[in-house]
């Protein structure tokens, strides 16, 4: 084969030639239009923050009351809860219900039966363990814990009501401080908790307009509790709720993990749901009772 022959040979005819270029531009102007698309529909569809940077702590705390108002109630039987912590603690299914302002109940269940009941009523207020050696019942009204300082309970009822939601935040003394990482803001207060000074901070996400912890510190800064929530989708009500909330308790080193599938806003809830029948052989501690807490 001769020097000119391999050339020809390797040469495409110019039609195809022709067409080859075409279609390679067809692409590439493709792509751009594609990628001019996609930045269009993103820049569309992207929502603008819900709160500004800038927004004051009236202008905050109105948007979380606003949207609190839309919920008095909610509840949840499809709940999952992975504890860790110290000791096998098994893998609980549990119900969640929610009232304002002040009634609670949390049921968490194994395949042993009932491991966990907390909650409370208009009145007073309950928790009780399985795991608790030996088996005892702490209840007591909202005065008595509000002023008691010799029984700590896991998690305090007024401040789960405001962290799940469904009770307005206070906004008497509340300071709204930016924090470290940008489009996150801090509202923070000074409360008391069982006759105790502590401090409340609530982490806002300015973008949702969300509150994504909820924590408790004492008089030296010393964590006490704190919940944060995640996984925020819109329920049927068309109010937003997280279905992610963790709770950890530093003093103990335990941490509680819900994972929430669906939620009910605002249901009919029996009044039995409120009401707490004392297992048996389970001893009652009562804060009312000055005596059965030093006995």
């Amino acid at each position: 084969m001769t020097r000119a022959e391999h050339h020809n040979r390797k040469r495409l005819p110019y039609h195809q030639l022709a067409g080859l270029l075409c279609m390679l531009g067809i692409i590439s102007q493709s792509g751009c239009m594609l990628n001019k698309w996609i930045l269009n529909r993103t820049s569309l569809t992207a929502p603008a923050p819900v709160l500004s940077n800038e927004a004051t702590v009236e202008e905050v705390v109105d948007h979380l009351n606003n949207e609190r108002a839309r919920v008095m109630g909610w509840s949840s039987s499809e709940v999952k809860i992975a504890v860790r912590g110290e000791g096998i603690v098994p893998r609980l299914n549990a119900t969640i219900s929610v009232e304002s302002p002040r009634r609670l109940r949390l049921m968490a269940t194994s395949l042993r039966g009932t491991e966990v009941d907390f909650g409370s009523n208009d009145d007073r207020f309950w928790f009780w363990s399985r795991q608790s050696e030996p088996s005892f019942v702490l209840t007591g009204s909202h005065e008595s814990l509000r002023h008691q300082q010799q029984m700590p309970i896991p998690f305090p009822p007024e401040w789960l009501m405001e962290a799940l939601g469904v009770v307005p935040i206070a906004p008497e003394g509340l300071r709204l401080e930016q924090d470290s990482k940008p489009g996150l803001a801090r509202l923070i207060s000074e409360a008391e908790l069982q006759g105790h000074p502590v401090q409340r901070v609530m982490l806002v996400d300015l973008a949702q307009g969300q509150i994504i912890e909820h924590a408790l510190f004492d008089a030296n800064r010393n964590l006490i509790v704190k919940a944060t929530m995640s996984g925020f989708k819109p329920t049927e009500s068309g109010a937003v709720m997280p279905h992610q909330i963790e709770l950890f308790l530093p003093e103990t080193k335990t941490e509680l993990a819900l994972s929430i599938k669906q939620i009910d806003v605002n249901p009919t809830i029996p009044e039995t749901r409120w009401q707490f029948q004392s297992p048996p052989d389970s001893r009652i501690v009562d804060l009312d009772q000055a005596d059965a807490i030093l006995r």
